[in-house]
């Protein structure tokens, strides 16, 4: 049996009702009780943009790609007329037709995408498709009127965005000079170049897509014969489709603005939007990310299921942008009391679809899991010591298979200890170190890897404290781990931005929580611990800020991504103090504010 990974498809040629000859590749054997797929690529692509994409799904399914015409080794028009919509569009019919199923479902990309919107909304071609996944390329008509669509100063600024990046049409359409600059192959290297934007991921493939010169010359066609008219012109009645539609957006996409392709408009009743990490060829670079998702909206209108990654209203999924709370999946660690239990809580009434609680007391937990489902989030509890990392890793993976890809992840779990240096014993320096560092690192790792893999970025959020930037002599264990967090949060969000997660370090001041009578007091006996701790217990109290303002603070952080979020008037001051200041920072270190 011929495998995906031989990377040797069928070809076979049929002729479209112009008599121009198609070349259609199948990657597998054919199964005609499987679902079938059909690849349109775009410009200046031929079919083997799809030889990744269909590595990843030739398992479950039967998938097709055809060289449209003018590309690869499908014959050319006699004419630019040769190239019109129409044309296009009884080309996939023909190709459809010849595969002998029932119905079909279409994944397109850039000009391939162009050409199916105008197929899923012809009704002589919308019957015989399942469903429709568009990357890169919207329905010309709708982008007309998106161009139009500027009400608000937001608004105007993602329209005059895709105007600069749509300005290489006006480009394809001198005559002489683009095809001037391809057979130089100043062209080429230019496409070459904006092929690499976006494949900054530690996952991106970099594979060469192989063209031809002829892939570039006949492709100015497509733009030739088709454009500007529909934008310029869109008309008030627009074309409408039945054919449940996925829009995935790749958020680097420097040709296409995510701002147009979700503009909703265009898209069907039964649709979903899925904003991705990637530039214009995503296909090429993550084609595992694309064969997933497809996968799952092949799936989705098989059996009528719905996949998670958007909030439903309706018949029609509400795109859900990067840092949006809404229909996501959170887990907060430390989440059985103060603001790990505040946090959960808070999510769930700002729209997070499920909230997991993992915490070292399980009965706290399930506590606040009440809570969450009181406030309208589904929740799930979780017994772990974030300071395992074994356990960490086993509670990543039993949480992927029962839930998927944590979206918000909430580094909370941490302990107190105050105590001078010499009085801090191996043992106290063991304790901390593994729930406030590694703990944090481990989290980051365990579920930080799952979002790269997934591909679709997420947030991070890893509470340190204004400790971080206030040293004192008199918790310098705490003090060190506080900082390791927020340096390595810094660092973390430098690495991870390849991969469109967003890391903040939160830090708050003295907040009212159960911290202080849990603190440790290096050096004293436990008469003096106790007495030190309801003495910082009081003074707590008496601050009252409380968890619930932390946790607004960390959702915040959640919807505005921001490197470091001071929490308290104190964190505020400290945090400013460390940079106009440091030496007076210094000075107030030297005083013992331990409650004794």
């Amino acid at each position: 049996m011929l495998t995906v990974d031989d990377r040797a498809a069928i070809k076979s040629t049929i002729t479209a009702s112009d008599g121009v000859n198609l070349a259609v590749y199948r990657y597998t054997d054919f199964d005609p009780q499987r679902p079938t797929i059909v690849a349109i690529h775009g410009f200046p692509d031929n079919y083997h943009v799809w030889d990744g994409v269909a590595a990843h799904l030739g398992d479950r399914y039967n998938v097709v790609a055809y060289d449209v015409r003018g590309a690869g080794e499908s014959g050319r028009p006699a004419t630019r007329s040769g190239y019109a919509f129409a044309q296009l569009v009884a080309d996939l019919d023909a190709v459809i037709d010849s595969l002998g199923v029932e119905r079909v479902h279409l994944l397109a990309h850039d000009w391939g995408s162009i050409a199916t919107w105008a197929a899923v909304t012809d009704d002589s071609v919308m019957g015989k498709v399942a469903s429709f996944t568009s990357i890169s390329g919207p329905h010309l008509r709708y982008a007309g009127v998106f161009l139009r669509s500027a009400r608000t100063p937001r608004a105007v600024a993602q329209v005059a965005r895709q105007l600069v990046s749509s300005g290489y049409i006006g480009f394809f359409l001198c005559p002489g000079v683009p095809e001037l600059s391809f057979r130089s192959r100043i062209g080429v290297k230019v496409v070459e170049a904006a092929e690499r934007i976006g494949r900054s991921s530690t996952l991106s493939r970099r594979d060469r897509t192989p063209r031809s010169i002829g892939d570039y010359l006949n492709g100015l066609n497509l733009y030739r014969e088709n454009m500007p008219a529909p934008m310029i012109s869109p008309g008030s009645h627009l074309p409408e489709t039945t054919v449940p539609v996925q829009v995935l957006v790749p958020r680097k996409d420097i040709f296409v603005t995510p701002a147009l392709q979700r503009f909703t408009g265009a898209i069907p009743a039964r649709g979903r939007v899925v904003s991705i990490e990637g530039g214009h060829w995503v296909v090429t670079s993550r084609p595992d990310v694309i064969a997933r998702l497809t996968g799952e909206w092949v799936d989705q209108n098989a059996d009528g299921a719905t996949a998670p990654g958007a909030v439903s209203r309706g018949r029609r999924e509400v795109p859900v942008g990067p840092h949006d709370v809404r229909g996501k999946l959170a887990l907060v660690t430390g989440g059985g009391a103060g603001i790990g239990r505040a946090t959960a809580v808070q999510l769930a009434r700002r729209g997070a679809r499920k909230v997991l609680i993992v915490d070292r007391d399980l009965g706290a937990a399930q506590e606040t899991a009440d809570a969450v489902r009181a406030a309208c989030a589904e929740a799930a509890v979780y017994q772990a010591d974030v300071s395992d990392e074994d356990m960490m890793n086993d509670l990543a993976e039993h949480v992927l298979a029962e839930h998927g890809v944590v979206d918000i992840l909430v580094n909370n779990a941490g302990i107190g200890m105050a105590g001078r240096f010499l009085e801090t014993s191996p043992e106290n320096w063991d304790d901390i170190i593994g729930i406030n560092v590694r703990g944090v690192i481990a989290g980051s790792r365990a579920f930080g890897a799952q979002m790269v893999e997934r591909g679709q970025g997420g947030t991070i959020i890893n509470v340190a404290s204004a400790a971080a930037f206030i040293p004192s002599k008199s918790m310098v264990a705490y003090g060190t781990t506080k900082a390791a967090v927020l340096a390595f949060s810094e660092a973390l969000r430098a690495d991870f931005a390849d991969e469109g997660i967003t890391v903040s370090a939160v830090c708050p001041g003295f907040v009212n929580t159960n911290i202080a009578k849990s603190t440790v007091y290096a050096g004293m006996t436990p008469e003096q611990q106790e007495r030190a701790r309801e003495k910082a217990d009081a003074a707590y109290r008496r601050r009252n800020f409380t968890p619930e303002a932390v946790a607004k603070a960390i959702v915040k952080a959640v919807e505005t991504g921001p490197a470091v979020v001071p929490v308290a008037a104190e964190s505020r001051v400290g945090y400013a103090m460390r940079r106009i200041s440091p030496s007076t920072i210094r000075l107030l270190a030297r005083l013992d504010i331990r409650q004794s």
